[in-house]
Order: C-alpha cells, then structure tokens, then sequence
C-alpha cells in the first residue's frame, strides 16, 4: 500500500538533491563567465535546477505517482523564483 500523506523527510531529500544540481551549475556558470554572476545568470541556474526534477518527476510518474509531487513541488518553485529573476 503505497502512502499518500505529505512527507516533509521526502521533501527534504528532494530539495537536498536540487540543492546540490544548482551548486553545481553555480560553479560551472561561475567558471564560463569569469566571475561575472549577474541576474540573468542566476535566473538561468535556477530554470536549469528544475530540468531534473522535471525529468525525474516524469519518470516517477509512471512508477511512483505519489513521489511525483514532491518533484513537481520543488520543479515548480525553481521555475517561478528563475523567470522572477529573467524578467524583473
């Protein structure tokens, strides 16, 4: 029987997971631009953390539909908090 109930533990690990892709991409973008780190950059690091959890979110789906959320959850906030960042 698969739990339906919010797990903030989950959402921990999710999050944690996301974390770790954006301090990645952080470096990486730090490195390409020659520590030139602007808005726009930072918008773009945040829209490019939300890519796995959307491909992972995708997968889980078919699996395991109640691990989907916590995906769509954290995909969903790197989304609004990267185009805040674009377009502001």
């Amino acid at each position: 029987m698969e739990e339906t109930r919010f797990s903030w533990k989950r959402m921990s690990l999710v999050l944690l997971l996301t974390l770790m892709v954006g301090i990645a991409q952080y470096f990486v973008a730090h490195q390409f631009n020659d520590g030139k780190m602007g808005q726009k950059v930072y918008g773009g690091i945040l829209l490019g953390m939300a890519i796995p959890s959307i491909l992972i979110g995708g997968v889980m789906r078919l699996f395991r539909p109640n691990l989907q959320r916590y995906f769509a959850i954290t995909a969903g906030i790197c989304i609004v908090s990267g185009l805040f960042l674009l377009l502001l």
